[in-house]
């Protein structure tokens, strides 16, 4: 195989070379341009999303048309069909299961039901065609006030979040698609999210050792097939270039010293950590450089709407192809980084099987929610099920517009947790809850009052991870406004993290689901009428 695939690209040309390299994203369902792209600029792969595929039959025919295509070129490797399908964010969230995500399989703490829900989603997407699901995510949450990875880690520890890893990789491969773990060497312990700025973590190797790096040297141990690189500085490993660029944190620390003998895979070259501060196509020749051997720019969501994403990727292609003309960079480096990616998709990337999913799929992710529920505070006990309560969300519904996108990235389901849980619980105890609209809380905290006072009050808090945004900051304030009025008949309910209650002493019930998934509110549904 090897001496094959040295023959093949000896006979390729520099434009077919370069080319493979790139794992692209194109908008909507512009297959004419995707078609273009594979046999016209040669691309190795896409990044797809429910923008270019909105159902299951739509994403089938997606992956069996590009397939087609390639298998027509000279280098007729299968393409990478890569989705973030991680738990937190997914992709045709209406028609597939994805669990309650891994904030709340960490809660879990059960490394076989883990293992149980990634081989899910590695069947479910494998049998659309698709086959590689970035993730698992292997950052640890040592930032509480991390905007970007919160529900996507598997928690705070890294010995915790290095099992959840393990059995999640273990999953993948069982299900039979290509694992990748992210965002190395770590995003967990930032205070700022690198699709809007490039963030920096400032602490020797030692302490990256025992915080960061643990989860991500069991996902080399465990196999991982890809690794996916941090738009994220570490002066300390490198005093002038984030991760993606860093031959010191690429070459010397994940592949000689973790013994990483994979893929690597840029995050997206066009998120504003790379984008602000460098040159496209210098980015490009210093991350291969580097030691990286995929190129991913999947044209991030807040950019499509003000450049012209297909003349971007053209320059991109055009200049690196041009760098390597003049010898900017050498075609060994080039041959040696295709070598290994070509080894790894003719090896790995298999027929999908023929069943989309199974009727115990969603019994899965509901257990998986069910397990991760915890009761925090219960100094004010649960009303029962008979008795009224005022069901009232902390957060603006306008914000959940954010849910989805005109990029699809950051795809979150459409259905908000705090809709599903006030639908959940009012088919288990009917007519005994009294909905509080925005209009009618918003009129509350401008007049407080006691209006409140004679029922008990389900205060629900939701969260989101969004790409370059956040999700309605002003929950906080308008929560202190609540508890100062009604400490003792307020139970607090996290439909996400547990993070925010560290804010709220005086909060005496308060119930996490780790979790904005629309399963976890059920499950939360039922613990609210099960214990009381």
């Amino acid at each position: 195989m090897q001496r094959n695939i040295k023959q093949l690209i000896d006979a390729m040309s520099l434009e077919e070379k370069v080319g493979q390299l790139f794992v692209l994203a194109f908008a909507g369902q512009d297959k004419d341009y995707a078609s273009y792209l594979v046999r016209e600029r040669h691309v190795g792969g896409f990044y797809l999303t429910d923008d270019n595929a909105a159902t299951l039959e739509q994403a089938s025919a997606l992956a069996s048309h590009l397939q087609h295509v390639a298998s027509l070129r000279t280098c007729d490797a299968p393409l990478l069909l890569a989705v973030d399908q991680e738990g937190a964010w997914g992709i045709l969230t209406k028609y597939l299961d994805l669990g309650p995500g891994n904030l709340a399989l960490g809660k879990a703490d059960d490394d076989t039901l883990t293992r149980e829900v990634y081989q899910m989603f590695a069947r479910q997407i494998g049998a659309l065609g698709y086959n590689c699901i970035l993730g698992p995510c292997a950052d640890v949450n040592a930032n509480p006030d991390n905007p970007i990875i919160g529900q996507r880690s598997f928690g705070e520890r890294p010995e915790a979040v290095s099992l959840q890893v393990k059995a999640a990789v273990k999953g993948l491969h069982q299900g039979g698609v290509l694992a990748c773990a992210k965002h190395f060497p770590g995003h967990g312990d930032t205070a700022e999210d690198s699709h809007q700025t490039l963030p920096v973590v400032d602490k020797p190797l030692e302490h990256l050792i025992n915080e960061d790096l643990a989860p991500f040297q069991a996902a080399v141990d465990s196999g991982v097939d890809l690794v996916m690189t941090s738009h994220i500085r570490f002066p300390q490993l490198d005093a002038a270039k984030p991760a993606t660029l860093s031959s010191a944190i690429l070459t010397d620390l994940l592949k000689q010293q973790m013994g990483f003998n994979g893929i690597i895979i840029t995050d997206s070259m066009n998120m504003w950590a790379m984008r602000r501060q460098y040159d496209p196509v210098e980015a490009v020749l210093m991350a291969l450089e580097a030691g990286a051997h995929l190129i991913m720019l999947s044209e991030e969501h807040y950019e499509n709407q003000t450049t012209d994403y297909k003349a971007i990727q053209q320059a991109t292609l055009d200049g690196v192809v041009a760098a390597f003309k003049t010898g900017r960079l050498s075609e060994s480096v080039l041959n040696s980084r295709l070598g290994d990616a070509l080894t790894l998709r003719y090896q790995k990337l298999q027929k999908p099987p023929a069943a989309i999913g199974q009727e115990q799929d969603a019994a899965l992710s509901l257990l998986a929610a069910q397990k991760a529920i915890r009761q925090l505070r219960a100094q004010t006990p649960l009303p029962p099920p008979h008795q009224p309560c005022y069901f009232i969300p902390l957060a603006d519904p306008a914000n959940q517009e954010l849910l989805v996108n005109s990029r699809g990235i950051g795809p979150n389901d459409p259905r908000a947790a705090s809709t599903e849980l006030y639908s959940a619980l009012q088919a288990k105890r009917p007519n005994q809850l009294i909905p509080v609209s925005f209009t009618q809380f918003q009129a509350f905290l401008h007049a407080p009052d006691g209006r409140f006072a004679d029922k008990p009050i389900f205060a629900v808090w939701e969260d989101y991870p969004l790409p370059g945004e956040d999700f309605d900051p002003e929950q906080r304030q308008r929560l202190t406004q609540l508890i100062t009025l009604y400490p003792d008949n307020l139970h607090l309910l996290l439909l996400g993290p547990d993070y925010p209650l560290r804010h709220f002493s005086d909060v005496q019930s308060c119930i996490c689901t780790y979790s904005s998934r629309w399963v976890s509110a059920q499950a939360l549904a039922e613990f609210l009428i099960t214990h009381h």
